[in-house]
């Protein structure tokens, strides 16, 4: 709970035409296994029904499957990732996963 507290303060951002990314890099500790913690986020706002968010949801996290073998991890470095969808409407997953590949790059600098 006190790394997403951390997300939302000390924040950096990138954000494109489908998704807002926020994100903190910190030191890597040997007790924890995983290098990148992700977390989906659609607003009950810009997508009023339920069956919507959650299709969003799935495409969301299909779209990070798929382009997870594209990051490279530094060492000795650890990752909180926020995905949070910004749009009003349904797209495509092909829409989604070229998205999700554009932010990957940003943030993991290719």
């Amino acid at each position: 709970m006190n790394n997403l507290y951390q997300i939302f303060r000390k924040v950096k951002q990138i954000e494109n035409n489908l998704l807002n990314v926020a994100y903190i890099e910190k030191e890597y500790n040997e007790k924890y296994r995983k290098k990148v913690k992700v977390a989906l986020f659609v607003s009950k706002k810009q997508i009023i029904k339920s069956f919507k968010r959650n299709r969003i949801k799935r495409l969301m996290r299909m779209s990070y499957q798929l382009n997870k073998k594209i990051i490279t991890l530094k060492k000795q470095k650890r990752y909180y990732l926020l995905f949070r969808y910004i749009k009003k409407k349904i797209t495509n997953s092909y829409e989604i996963t070229k998205c999700f590949e554009h932010v990957i790059i940003k943030i993991f600098g290719y």
